[in-house]
């Protein structure tokens, strides 16, 4: 599985870098809202205790909980580690953008992850921002909701 998200993730860079149009990750962040992870961290621990593995990986479990693949034109994760070997702490950012949608184009996400002494991972923030396809935030990313 993590062959494949890391093949998914080269793949998409490598077609962001050819295109003409800015990507989303270029967008401003205006603001954003943070949101309660304790019912991610649920679902998390739901899937440690019937042994998937997908808990042993911040990447896996973004596409876990937060899909990634929905009626959307591009999703972009980036990862940032605290430090090289032995992290214990991992920051992904997901950029959805283009959702097949008359209100919303898409959403910044920002989530934090902390390893666990298991090994596995939680949530410990989440921030989230939208893009409309028409309103005050077109340009930018926002934490008011679409209209």
């Amino acid at each position: 599985m993590r062959w494949l998200m890391i093949g998914l993730l080269l793949t998409v860079g490598c077609a962001s870098s050819r295109s003409q149009t800015p990507s989303p990750f270029d967008v401003v962040l205006e603001s954003w809202e943070q949101t309660d992870v304790a019912p991610l961290n649920a679902r998390v621990d739901q899937a440690v205790e019937a042994g998937a593995s997908w808990p042993g990986s911040p990447l896996e479990i973004t596409v876990e909980l937060f899909g990634g693949d929905e009626d959307t034109r591009s999703v972009i994760l980036k990862e940032e580690l605290n430090r090289g070997e032995g992290a214990d702490t991992v920051v992904v950012v997901m950029v959805r953008d283009g959702f097949l949608d008359d209100s919303i184009r898409g959403y910044w996400e920002r989530i934090v992850y902390h390893r666990q002494p298991d090994g596995t991972w939680r949530v410990i923030d989440l921030r989230r921002a939208y893009r409309c396809w028409r309103g005050h935030h077109t340009d930018t990313y926002s934490a008011h909701r679409c209209l």
